[in-house]
């Protein structure tokens, strides 16, 4: 077999192809690099950290912040709110709950004295306003006439609640309260006796709530070395929202290794409330453990 060489002129013609492809390349790389440099240019030109505060709105001044707190003439205990400021989002606090319209109503049924903030939000962001001082003359606990209240607190004389160990935690989808049939409308509350891993079987402690002159909660844990540590807070309850508050203390709860699973032990979610039957739920929100639910814990009434 022979072997022929591949004349000279070829390999002549290859070369000059790759260099006229190559002059090409590096002269379109060239006007590309050009094109890219002026187009961060003018990018940054016109995101210049000067004009982008320029052009935000300027703030609210507190001078500028007007609102009203009247209350009820011979009912005190009826709060009206109104927001005078304009072009704001209002944010009123009294402590135990809050609000961001611009006219509202709010019952304190109990007497004694509140401090009432309002602040601002605008578009030039949020301004902190001033504080009324009410006081409320004596309390009314016809306003708290919804059975859900006698139901949790048993009036004045408190109510005080454990954990039910025949079936002490559950997990439930969000949509739980809702019923609609969705994917996140399920539940699960097992039994304990088949499911004792769920938590160690022992007496974990007690809450106890009240409408003595206010909405009291007192939280006794016991640890498992049988040592009591109480908490004395307040509590509030929105029906509407099937929301229970806490303030100053966390919600009684069993077993440890559930606390890293929720962020907030101090708002609970209703998910069952009887008179002598109790579930609060808790949002997990933990990948670890599987998504995000409501944690609920089972209680029943201490005799």
């Amino acid at each position: 077999m022979q072997v022929h060489a591949k004349p000279a002129a070829d390999c002549r013609e290859l070369n000059f192809n790759t260099r006229r492809t190559y002059t090409i390349m590096k002269t379109n790389t060239a006007i590309l690099l050009i094109l890219s440099v002026a187009v961060i240019a003018l990018i940054a030109s016109c995101s210049s950290p000067v004009e982008s505060r320029e052009s935000l709105p300027q703030p609210v001044k507190k001078s500028q912040i007007k609102y009203e707190v009247t209350q009820k003439q011979g009912k005190d205990n009826i709060v009206y709110l109104k927001s005078n400021t304009q072009g704001v989002i209002p944010y009123w606090d009294w402590g135990s709950g809050t609000s961001t319209s611009t006219q509202d109503t709010v019952i304190f049924p109990f007497s004694g004295d509140y401090m009432i903030h309002y602040n601002v939000s605008s578009g030039g962001g949020f301004v902190k306003g001033d504080s009324t001082k009410i006081h409320v003359s004596k309390t009314d606990l016809s306003y708290l006439n919804n059975p859900e209240w006698g139901q949790l607190t048993g009036g004045q004389q408190g109510k005080t609640w454990e954990l039910d160990m025949a079936k002490p935690i559950g997990w439930y989808g969000f949509d739980y309260l809702k019923g609609n049939g969705s994917a996140d409308d399920w539940s699960w509350h097992p039994d304990y006796q088949s499911n004792q891993w769920v938590m160690p079987d022992r007496y974990y402690g007690s809450m106890t709530f009240d409408l003595n002159n206010g909405k009291n909660v007192e939280v006794d844990s016991v640890g498992v070395n049988g040592q009591t540590v109480t908490c004395k807070g307040s509590f509030n309850m929105d029906l509407d929202n099937h929301s229970l508050n806490f303030n100053n203390c966390d919600l009684l709860f069993g077993g440890s290794s559930y606390y890293v699973q929720v962020p907030d032990w101090r708002s609970t979610t209703i998910l069952d409330l009887t008179d002598s039957t109790m579930t609060l739920g808790v949002k997990r929100h933990y990948p670890d453990a599987g998504g995000d639910c409501w944690i609920g814990f089972t209680y029943k009434v201490k005799k």
